[in-house]
């Protein structure tokens, strides 16, 4: 083959991954926007279709299944949130640290509310339902947060021998109840980020050497007002 050939072929190659490439993208941005207006069950491969203005043969042949689409999207939106992330490898102050990874994904899932508050609705529903759904709530900082806690626990911050993926864990069912909350309109973005923010304190509480409890203590009691919500009676009325 010629270079003048090779170079041709060449070019018609990447025209062509990137006319693919933009397709698959056009499938993601209508599944979001099928997603934001009607949930996990406006989610059919032919509505999806319709949406991008391809046709369902194109959807299986550039990205596959319906929960292939799904697991596309969790993974654009775990790596959304990941560049989010402060990128300090070696904080000074592994707690405080802490506290920014929490800080910055509940502002970056609150500044994307289009893509992630219907995605944690999809995963709400799939939950009621009672089946496994391909969507699961962006928990990728929980190993950043893992990560960051075993380091503070071996340069002292932490007295502790509990598993540090655990504490990451447990410190996460908190903030993702509250991102339920938030998903489901019941709370706005400040006091989604206080509760995560009071959750991990609260944590730590137990955790830290004596003489580092009242920065602790004072840290939740000025979360505290933040918290407070109307009271629910029985009859539903505030």
């Amino acid at each position: 083959m010629s270079p003048e050939l090779a170079d041709e072929e060449q070019r018609t190659t990447g025209r062509r991954e990137r006319n693919v490439e933009a397709r698959r993208q056009q499938i993601l941005q209508a599944a979001r926007a099928l997603l934001s207006r009607g949930g996990l069950g406006a989610l059919s491969m032919r509505k999806l279709a319709d949406e991008a203005s391809l046709s369902v043969n194109t959807l299986y042949n550039l990205w596959g299944t319906r929960e292939e689409i799904l697991r596309a999207l969790t993974l654009d939106a775990r790596d959304r949130m990941e560049a989010s992330l402060p990128k300090d490898e070696s904080p000074d102050d592994p707690i405080e640290y802490c506290r920014s990874l929490t800080r910055a994904s509940v502002r970056e899932t609150c500044r994307q509310h289009e893509l992630f508050r219907p995605m944690m609705l999809a995963w709400l529903e799939g939950e009621i339902a009672g089946h496994p759904s391909p969507i699961e709530p962006m928990a990728h900082a929980i190993l950043m947060l893992s990560d960051v806690i075993r380091e503070a626990r071996t340069r002292g911050f932490l007295e502790t021998t509990l598993n540090p993926e655990q504490v990451a864990w447990q410190i996460h069912h908190g903030a993702q109840f509250a991102s339920i909350q938030w998903a489901l309109g019941r709370i706005d973005n400040a006091h989604f980020e206080a509760r995560a923010l009071y959750g991990l304190n609260l944590a730590f509480l137990g955790l830290v050497p004596e003489e580092r409890r009242p920065e602790i203590q004072s840290k939740l009691k000025a979360l505290e007002p933040k918290l407070r919500m109307p009271l629910i009676s029985e009859e539903g009325t505030l």
